[in-house]
């Protein structure tokens, strides 16, 4: 496939907003896009953004940690009631909810490119992926020592993220983070690739309260 490879921060269900982005992006069927999870849970439409996912040959998706708890309880033939948001989500889904789950069942916990490799959450830069579980790779937000993940991170592979929201996007050398707190009211984020520029658009509404916001530190893309 040639032209760009987009991928695209946290949607949780945002479906105006994602079409705001692909619009803003410009995104064609040439281009790779790629999601760093979180599709589904909490926003207002899982059930469009899913449908698009699953209509668009050109989108590639890692899992995020929503996705990885819906899959675990589908897998076991159960519901999850983890969190309060669970049962809206399946609402959502109605009548489409084993087919959209067969296709999540397919995404990889990591994706690769030409000098970048996306993940959902992070890793510990002191373990080799492969040793790394799945609730870390979607998950893991800081290590043991309390530092974020990617202030430890020293290869230059760079490493695109979701999961830990915040106002703006975190931008560093090696590593960029994608999700801008959609649903809670920031904007939703993309980054094209190779030329790493940065695109957002902002939320339509407040769709979940958020107390409190973590600042990333800026270092500039490059």
């Amino acid at each position: 496939m040639s032209g760009r490879t987009i991928v695209i921060g946290d949607v949780h269900g945002c479906w105006e907003e994602l079409q705001d982005l692909l619009r803003a992006v410009k995104a064609t069927p040439t281009d790779r896009l790629i999601s760093v999870g979180d599709l589904l849970a909490k926003g207002p439409d899982s059930r469009s953004v899913i449908e698009w996912a699953m209509r668009t040959p050109n989108l590639e998706c890692v899992l995020g940690n929503h996705e990885l708890r819906l899959r675990r309880h589908w897998r076991a033939g159960t519901r999850s009631t983890e969190k309060a948001h669970d049962a809206e989500t399946y609402r959502q889904l109605s009548g489409i909810y084993d087919k959209a789950m067969t296709y999540i069942d397919k995404w990889p916990l990591t994706i690769s490119g030409p000098g970048f490799m996306i993940v959902h959450a992070g890793f510990d830069p002191a373990e080799g992926l492969e040793w790394q579980s799945a609730a870390q790779l979607t998950g893991l937000r800081k290590l043991p020592d309390g530092r974020p993940w990617y202030e430890a991170y020293r290869d230059r592979t760079l490493a695109v993220f979701g999961h830990w929201a915040k106002r703006q996007p975190v931008v560093r050398p090696n590593a960029v983070g994608l999700d801008t707190g959609c649903v809670y009211g920031g904007s939703l984020t993309a980054l094209i690739l190779p030329e790493r520029l940065l695109i957002s658009v902002p939320a339509r509404k407040v769709y979940v309260e958020k107390k409190n916001w973590d600042e990333p530190a800026l270092a500039g893309v490059r």
